[in-house]
């Protein structure tokens, strides 16, 4: 139960990119139930592998 409450913590970037559908093929669920930063622009790096900033690889 914890491990998926963490997800209400997902920057809404991702959050929209998942309901939108549009989430790349490196972010699956056992990626995001492992733990991830509490920061934002930290948690699209992590995840998604790209700078929140510049949205760069």
């Amino acid at each position: 139960m914890t491990r998926v409450m963490r997800l209400t913590l997902l920057t809404p970037d991702i959050v929209e990119a998942i309901l939108d559908g549009q989430q790349g093929p490196e972010l699956t669920l056992v990626h995001v139930l492992e733990p991830f930063p509490s920061e934002w622009s930290e948690q699209i790096k992590h995840l998604v592998g790209r700078d929140a900033d510049t949205g760069r690889s």
